[in-house]
């Protein structure tokens, strides 16, 4: 039987990530959840890691402990906005088109 921690799968809000010296500033706090990975059967581990996946806007991390896989969500969004919000959608496919979109909806970037 597997015991889950409820605190350490509770959703956690994101209302901003630093940027350089900007701030990536969301309209609504970005909910995510985490979830524990299941232990892979070709290769067993006694380490549990959390992992947040978020498909709209690319993001798909990892983490042994919320504060890791908090820093892994921040770390990603501030590449998708490096990557994919600040290219040319010329220089991009049609799926991150889209992830541009979902993120252009929902946060501006903004300086402090």
């Amino acid at each position: 039987m597997i015991v889950i921690d409820v605190d350490v799968c509770a959703p956690f809000e994101v209302w901003e990530v630093l940027y350089g010296d900007q701030t990536i500033k969301f309209f609504e706090p970005l909910t995510l959840t985490p979830n524990k990975m299941p232990d892979d059967p070709d290769e067993p581990s006694d380490e549990e890691y959390l992992q947040v996946v978020c498909s709209e806007l690319a993001i798909n991390v990892y983490g042994e402990t919320r504060d890791e896989l908090l820093e892994a969500v921040h770390s990603n969004i501030r590449m998708n906005w490096k990557h994919v919000v600040c290219a040319k959608d010329s220089q991009l496919s049609a799926p991150m088109q889209t992830v541009k979109r979902q993120f252009l909806a929902i946060a501006e970037l903004v300086d402090e």
